[in-house]
């Protein structure tokens, strides 16, 4: 009995350790994972303007709607890329995972494609474009009517794609990016 026991502790240490020891895959897409510590601002909260924090900075700005529908509201937000350590091409951004103080937010795969340069600052070709459905945000008013929050949590995962030149070479990278933001609440 206590074989079978210590059988099974193990059986979970090493399931619970082997789910918590990475949370990407190696690969994504072709693309080999790689960590980055990327600090995401708002131009609202825009205290962070340099890289010294990180290997780079994000500047996200003020989203934009561009049509209200019966399924939902579709907006645009821009962003600006701070002094990157490397060159290179981003080829597209994938998004997972967003939520706006809970409720989800699906953002359109970016696919322009655009080349960074070591050390300059740079904005993106078009804006990021997000969709919020008309469920969601009956959910986020009737939330907003109840319990009110003079801040908003924005948590989300970008992938950047890429190739980055390093000593010569080219590789194939892709970046996750965490975002975990506070906004102001815009209404009120």
């Amino acid at each position: 009995m206590r074989y079978s026991a210590s059988i099974a502790c193990v059986i979970l240490l090493l399931l619970s350790h082997a789910n918590s020891a990475q949370d990407f895959p190696d690969k994504i897409r072709g693309y080999k994972v790689y960590k980055a510590k990327v600090n995401v601002t708002t131009t609202a909260n825009s205290a962070t303007n340099g890289a010294s924090e990180g290997d780079a900075v994000v500047k996200i700005g003020e989203p934009h709607i561009i049509n209200v529908g019966l399924t939902g509201v579709t907006f645009e937000a821009d962003a600006d890329l701070g002094v990157i350590p490397q060159s290179g091409r981003i080829d597209f951004l994938m998004f997972r995972d967003f939520r706006v103080n809970g409720v989800a937010v699906e953002f359109d795969e970016y696919t322009d494609s655009f080349d960074v340069k070591k050390g300059v600052a740079i904005k993106l070709p078009k804006p990021v474009r997000g969709f919020v459905s008309s469920l969601n945000i009956a959910k986020a008013a009737y939330k907003e009517m109840v319990e009110s929050k003079p801040i908003w949590n924005v948590t989300g995962t970008v992938f950047v794609f890429g190739k980055f030149k390093k000593f010569g070479f080219k590789f194939k990278r892709v970046v996750p990016v965490q975002i975990e933001l506070k906004i102001k609440n815009p209404l009120v």
